[in-house]
């Protein structure tokens, strides 16, 4: 793997860069916030803005590292961001990453999620060199294994896990570079 951060890249009608302070009122306001986005994801909807940017002043001092991949996705049409796609944990023995994304509520069900993955994939096994791409979902969560099954990725199996104190069943798919 040649690490090389959070460089910006661009799809016909999204961007996908590094986020900046001024963000955090639309991260909150967009999808942060909204109980029906964070329904399945690790993390809770933010209660107030604060924590949201303590979390985006995290990210923005973490870009100086070249292992360090957190993307605002951002609408070409609005230029505003209206999600997140990151790589929520890697492994650098077997060259690994695994994907994590968030997207509003406002923007469910139009591709855009798919369109953003398919760029981080494409610059992942094209410049960073990675040999695979893992993701996972709660199985309730049926759109988000629809994203990865577009993406290419191929389900691999289930494991049962604890998200927020609750026990759930997690589907696992993994794409190799060939």
């Amino acid at each position: 793997m040649k690490h090389l951060g959070t460089k910006t890249l661009e799809t016909p009608r999204l961007i996908l860069r590094q986020f900046v302070i001024d963000d955090c009122e639309l991260f909150y306001k967009n999808w942060a916030s909204d109980e029906r986005v964070t329904k399945y994801m690790t993390w809770d909807a933010h209660q107030n803005i604060e924590l949201t940017k303590m979390i985006v002043t995290d990210w923005v001092n973490n870009y100086v590292n070249d292992n360090f991949y957190q993307w605002a996705i951002v609408l070409k049409e609005t230029n505003e961001p209206i999600g997140s796609i990151s790589v929520v944990r890697m492994d650098e023995e077997t060259e690994t990453f695994e994907i994590g994304y968030c997207l509003s509520y406002d923007y469910w069900n139009k591709g855009i999620t798919s369109e953003a993955f398919k760029a981080v994939i494409k610059y992942a096994f094209e410049e960073i060199k990675i040999k695979v791409f893992a993701a996972r979902h709660d199985e309730r969560n049926i759109a988000s294994g629809k994203v990865m099954e577009k993406c290419g990725l191929k389900y691999i199996g289930t494991k049962e896990d604890i998200n927020k104190g609750e026990n759930i069943i997690l589907k696992m798919y993994e794409l190799k570079n060939n």
